[in-house]
């Protein structure tokens, strides 16, 4: 029986989070290898199996091109992304939450969500959490309306059950905090620390350590100067 997968099919999701790991930066087979298994995305570490044949197929469809370069020791296949991929990629992370799938889904959600910086807009990235955030609190509230009707009567699948509505809750909790942290304007790392250094300075003014008044300034108690 034919494995072969036509060539107008979606792409699948290990396929986009591979196109997306190319397009920021492009990579040999050997260094993909190494940035999956040596980073979070290590969730989707490919074996050499899949990585390769997904590789190929990325190839195939125009969305990936492959370069021999030659470093100091051995030459290296690297593959970089296209047009055609980028474009790809591009819409991959304008895709809709789907909220009949965000339990399925919400490992290839986070995986969009770190690769959206600096490609969409922080008004297109808040729109994609609140969509997530709205998809969780109803996965949840189903979850816990399905427990309270009394359905299930198995101890342990019922321990299974809380156990996905405290996973998908604290996803929940994380999309509506990032939603916080990304609503106020970005401020540079050295405004943060002029201003951490402008408010010590204030702090201490307002509450000087003691022994370290200066040293013009008479001692409580002693006359001023000049009387």
């Amino acid at each position: 029986m034919s494995t072969t997968r036509p060539a107008n099919r979606p792409l699948t999701g290990f396929e986009h989070i591979l196109l997306g790991v190319v397009t920021d930066e492009p990579h040999s087979g050997y260094g993909l290898k190494k940035k999956f298994s040596q980073t979070p995305a290590s969730v989707y570490q490919p074996s050499s199996g899949a990585l390769y044949p997904a590789l190929r197929r990325l190839v195939a469809r125009g969305l990936l091109r492959v370069e021999d370069a030659a470093d100091s020791s051995r030459s290296r296949r690297m593959y970089h992304a296209t047009q055609a991929g980028r474009d790809v990629h591009l819409a991959w992370l304008h895709e809709p939450v789907v909220p009949a799938r965000v339990g399925n889904d919400l490992g290839l959600h986070l995986m969009r969500f770190a690769m959206m910086e600096h490609k969409l807009a922080r008004r297109e990235v808040l729109a994609f959490l609140d969509s997530l955030a709205s998809a969780l609190a109803g996965f949840v509230t189903g979850m816990e309306k399905y427990v309270a009707s009394g359905a299930q009567t198995s101890q342990h699948a019922l321990l299974a059950i809380e156990h996905g509505i405290a996973v998908h809750r604290a996803s929940l909790a994380w999309a509506r905090s990032a939603i916080k942290a990304l609503t106020g304007p970005a401020q540079p790392a050295a405004s943060k620390t002029a201003a951490s250094k402008t408010a010590g300075s204030k702090t201490a003014a307002r509450h000087p350590v003691p022994g370290s008044q200066a040293p013009d300034s008479p001692a409580p108690g002693s006359p001023a100067p000049g009387r």
